[in-house]
């Protein structure tokens, strides 16, 4: 059961005439014959701008830096040929400006949040640039995620720049796997709280109010809520084997989903609500299976290549594909999952010491919030999912708060 659960400059020079900047709108992926000067169509072909920023605001050229270096469409450099993108402040609001935008990019406010906004105004810009398609990524995505030591950990609300973080849990217990709401008003997690075993709590994110969700008998896991906001979907072994409930998510009654021998846990809802994903197997051989959230037979997916496939996340964005954590001789990995094409294909390489877990999508649908162990110790990482061929992982979690695991995201209107 264990196992599941944890388990340039750019050079466009003053006489670069604009019909061929339109005609340099490379394929995200395939080749470009398209040259453009100074080299740069080399990295454009991998799906990649080099990037500087330049500021008078050392703060906010720093923390826009920090950001996109973060994205994996972005190569940031300080020199040579890349696309110099100037940002600062002014009247209390945040431009951004460089030749390769067809105008000055103006943000209002100069809050985090509205440096957030920024860098993603940046990120669709140079996006157009290249005819790729560069959602939103930093001021959309909130996150919750469990992070502690030894026995006690609390839970934790934060964005991906972890400006703002909030300790919503003080039960001084151990708190793990936070699920958002739509709403975002609320989370749903695992807690040793009060009964010594593993209950569902709810707290309430204004108030900070917690209480119990779902304490059956044995083990309560799980808490994903639907789309609409209107179900849960919990691991519950209140019967024997762990299998898949459902419960109204303004509480009520638990009614059993998926009843079999096998142990199935880590629940997550297609974008429809119409269907459910989940780990199911036998303990060292778990698979991926989905459900019908109405009720019905549970059906394998077949996934080549990978005979362990657990904690499956549903993207929200991209609604053909779903991320899973692996393992593989031993080590734990994560890979993405493709209904329409049938493949799979690991999100990185497998890289020694280092072992990633419980995936998680972002708002743009591309890049995941995953767990990353090395040795005992535990950080969260943001990966570049878009781009398999160049993945790019990178820790996002500070080391003030160690041990930083099993994150949620939560996407924003």
């Amino acid at each position: 059961m264990k196992s599941f659960l944890k388990t340039a400059r750019l050079a466009l020079a003053a006489a670069f005439s604009a019909a061929l900047l339109a005609a340099a709108v490379p394929v995200f992926g395939q080749a470009n014959d398209v040259v453009i000067g100074g080299g740069i169509q080399i990295d454009v072909r991998q799906g990649v701008c080099p990037i500087k920023i330049e500021s008078d605001d050392s703060a906010l050229g720093g923390f826009v830096q920090r950001a996109l270096k973060m994205h994996g469409a972005i190569d940031m450099r300080s020199g040579g040929n890349v696309l110099t993108v100037r940002v600062g402040s002014r009247g209390g609001n945040l431009f951004a400006e460089g030749k390769a935008f067809p105008r000055e990019i103006l943000v209002e406010g100069d809050s985090d949040e509205a440096k957030l906004r920024l860098c993603d105004e940046i990120l669709a810009a140079v996006g157009k640039l290249w005819g790729w398609e560069l959602k939103p990524l930093f001021s959309k995505t909130k996150i919750a995620f469990a992070a502690g030591t030894g026995a006690k950990s609390e839970i934790y609300t934060s964005n991906l720049m972890f400006r703002g973080t909030r300790r919503v849990t003080s039960h001084g217990s151990r708190s793990i796997m936070p699920h958002w709401d739509p709403a975002g008003t609320r989370l749903l997690y695992t807690t040793y709280f009060k009964s010594g075993a593993a209950d569902v709590y709810s707290v309430d994110l204004a108030s900070g109010v917690a209480t119990r969700f779902a304490a059956y008998r044995n083990t309560n896991t799980g808490g994903a809520f639907s789309p609409d906001g209107k179900t849960v979907a919990l691991a519950l072994s209140a019967r024997g084997p762990m299998n898949i409930y459902l419960a109204p998510a303004d509480g009520g009654s638990a009614k059993i989903l998926v009843r079999d021998g096998d142990t199935s846990t880590s629940p997550s809802f297609s974008p429809d609500g119409k269907t459910i994903v989940f780990t199911s197997g036998a303990a060292g051989a778990p698979r991926l299976y989905t459900v019908p959230a109405a009720g019905g037979k549970k059906s394998r997916i077949a996934i080549p290549g990978f005979s362990y496939a657990t904690e499956p996340a549903w993207n929200p964005v991209f609604p053909s594909k779903i991320a899973f954590c692996y393992n593989r001789r031993g080590k734990m990995a994560v890979a993405v999952y493709d209904l329409k094409t049938g493949r799979a294909f690991d999100v990185g390489a497998l890289t020694g010491a280092r072992r990633y877990s419980h995936p998680v999508w972002c708002a743009d649908g591309r890049h995941l919030v995953v767990t990353e162990e090395v040795g005992k110790s535990s950080a969260l990482a943001l990966v570049d999912a878009g781009n398999p061929d160049r993945a790019k992982f990178t820790r996002i979690s500070p080391d003030s708060l160690p041990g930083a695991c099993d994150p949620d995201a939560l996407i924003l209107e």
